[in-house]
C-alpha cells in the first residue's frame, strides 16, 4: 500500500535482476535528435543558473551512448565540466556499500541474516537488528543527527566510538523490521561492519574488491588521495545567488554518502555490476523489503515502476552536490546526472527530474488502455487536489489520515497551470493495488501521475513524479 502525494523524489545493471519485466522491451535505439533534446534540456538549466554545472551520461543495451558535460565545475575560475568530472555522488555511495557486503556473504566471512551486535557488540540499544536490516533500512534505529552529544553540524568530525556510545542513550524508532526509514546511520553502520570483518579501512576494501576490477580508476573516498583538484566545486544557494559550500567532513559519511566519482565510472558500475556479483547476490539485491513505503527500497535502491516498466533508481544529495542514477533495466537503459549545487537553500537543479525527462527522451512512453471510468476519476482527482477539494469517502482510511489538508495545499498544483491533456500510458498491480499511470501534460511542466486503487475500489495513493 502506497501512501504518497507530492512531488517523487524522483536506476542499475542492465541485465536480469530475478523478476520478469512488468511490460515488454521498449525498442530504441540513439539518435542525433535525443543529442539535441538532452543538449537543450541540460543547458536550460545552466541558462537559468540552477547550477553552475553538470554532468549527463545515456546507457543503452550495455555501452555508454552519451556523456556531456555543461556548464562549470569551477565558477570562480571558469573551468568547464565535462563528462569525466568528478563530482560528489551522495546517496548513490549505498550502492556500493551494499555491494562490499554481498561480496564478503559470498566469501562466507559474514551472513545478512547476523545481527550487528555480533559486529558492533557496544551498540546496544536494538541487539536483534540485522544486516539485512541496515540495507534494507528497515533496522528501526534511530537517526544519527539525534545522538546527544554529538555535534549536528556535518563539517565537524566525529569518532565511531563516541558516536556508538551517544546512540545507546536513544530508544528505537521502531521495532526491527517493522518501518522503512531512509536512514544515514544504516549504511554507516554498514560500512562499519565491512571495516571490521575485512580489516581493512573502507575505501580500501572498495577500491581493491569493486573500483579496480571494474576499473573505476576516478572514483575514491572523501578524504582520499586520488581526488583530482579538478573535481567539481560543490554550490549552495538560489538560482542566480549560488556560493561554494561546506564540505562534509569525511568521518560523517562513511558507508552512506562519501564517494566522487564520474560519468563514466558510474555507467561501469550500472553496466558490470552483475559480473562483479553472483546471481543470488544480485537478486537479493534487488528484492524489495516487505514493509510498504513511497516506493520498496531494495539494499541500495528504490524498486520502482514507470510507464509499466520496471524503474530503478538511487538518488543522493549532500552540501553542493545533487546526483541521479536511473534506469529501466528492463529495457536495457539508463541514465546518471551529477550536478554540483544542493537544494537545501531553494529552488536549484533536480537531477531526478532531469534524468526523468532524458528516459522520457530515449524511452517514450506509449499510450495505453483505460477504462473511460478510471481516467474520468482520474482527472477529477486533479481538479480536487487543484481546488483542496478533497472527499474522503473515496479514499482508504490510511491515504486519508496522510493526505492532510496541510500537505494538499504544499503540493500545490496551481502553480502547474492549467492541465492540457491527460494520456494513460500504463495499469498495473502493486502492493495490493492496481495502479493507473498517466502523462499529465500542464501549461509549465508534465508529470508522470500515478493513482492506487485498493480491492475496495477506494483510491489508495496519488503521485506525481517527473
Amino acid at each position: 500500500m502506497q501512501n504518497q502525494i507530492g512531488w517523487g523524489l524522483a536506476f542499475l545493471s542492465l541485465c536480469y535482476l530475478g523478476r520478469p519485466a512488468a511490460a515488454a522491451p521498449l525498442p530504441h535505439t540513439f539518435t542525433a535528435d535525443m543529442t539535441r533534446q538532452i543538449d537543450a534540456i541540460a543547458n536550460g538549466q545552466v541558462r537559468a543558473d540552477t547550477t553552475p554545472g553538470l554532468a549527463i551520461g545515456v546507457i543503452e543495451d550495455g555501452r555508454i551512448v552519451f556523456a556531456h558535460g555543461y556548464g562549470l565545475r569551477d565558477a570562480a575560475q571558469k573551468l568547464p565540466a565535462g563528462a569525466g568530472t568528478q563530482f560528489y555522488i551522495g546517496q548513490i555511495t549505498r550502492q556500493f556499500t551494499a555491494a562490499a557486503v554481498l561480496l564478503l556473504a559470498q566469501d562466507k566471512q559474514l551472513s545478512l541474516d547476523d545481527k550487528i551486535s555480533k559486529y558492533i557488540p557496544e551498540l546496544t540499544i536494538s541487539p536483534n537488528v540485522t544486516i539485512t536490516e541496515l540495507l534494507q533500512q528497515t533496522s528501526g534505529l534511530p537517526e544519527l543527527d539525534k545522538a546527544p552529544g554529538i555535534n549536528p553540524d556535518p563539517t565537524t568530525p566525529i569518532k565511531p566510538a563516541d558516536l556508538l556510545k551517544a546512540l545507546d542513550q536513544l530508544q528505537p524508532a521502531a521495532d526491527p523490521g517493522a518501518k522503512f526509514s531512509d536512514n544515514n546511520l544504516n549504511y554507516y553502520l554498514a560500512g562499519l561492519i565491512i571495516e571490521r570483518v575485512s580489516t581493512l579501512p573502507l575505501s580500501d576494501y572498495l577500491a581493491k574488491h569493486i573500483f579496480e576490477p571494474l576499473v573505476m580508476n576516478q572514483t575514491f573516498y572523501a578524504g582520499d588521495q586520488g581526488i583530482s583538484n579538478a573535481h567539481a566545486i560543490g554550490y549552495t544557494g538560489s538560482p542566480h545567488h549560488l556560493h561554494p559550500a561546506r564540505a562534509y567532513d569525511p568521518s560523517r559519511m562513511l558507508g552512506s554518502e562519501g564517494l566522487v566519482s564520474t560519468v563514466y565510472d558510474l555507467a561501469k558500475w550500472d553496466i558490470a555490476l552483475p559480473i562483479l556479483l553472483n546471481i543470488d547476490s544480485v537478486r537479493t539485491m534487488f528484492t524489495p523489503s516487505t514493509p510498504s513505503s513511497a516506493a520498496p527500497y531494495g539494499m541500495g535502491w528504490t524498486i520502482d515502476q514507470r510507464s509499466g516498466h520496471r524503474y530503478v533508481w538511487q538518488n543522493g544529495r549532500i552540501a553542493g552536490y545533487h546526483a541521479m542514477n536511473a534506469a529501466l533495466p528492463d529495457d536495457h537503459i539508463a541514465v546518471i546526472v551529477l550536478t554540483n549545487t544542493d537544494d537545501f537553500n531553494g529552488p536549484t537543479v533536480q537531477p531526478e527530474a532531469l534524468a526523468a525527462q532524458i528516459l522520457d527522451v530515449v524511452a517514450p512512453p506509449t499510450a495505453a488502455h483505460v477504462g473511460n471510468a478510471i481516467a474520468a476519476r482520474a482527472k477529477d482527482w486533479l481538479a480536487r487536489l487543484t481546488l483542496d477539494d478533497i472527499d474522503r469517502t473515496q479514499l482508504t482510511p490510511a491515504f486519508s489520515t496522510y493526505l492532510t489538508d496541510e500537505l494538499v495545499a504544499k503540493t500545490n498544483l496551481r502553480s502547474l497551470g492549467k492541465l492540457i491533456s491527460l494520456t494513460p500510458v500504463a495499469s498495473y498491480a502493486a502492493n495490493g493495488d492496481e495502479v493507473y499511470e498517466f502523462l499529465a501534460q500542464f501549461e509549465k511542466i508534465t508529470y508522470h501521475y500515478k493513482m492506487s486503487i485498493s480491492t475496495s475500489g477506494k483510491i489508495d495513493s496519488l503521485v506525481f513524479v517527473p
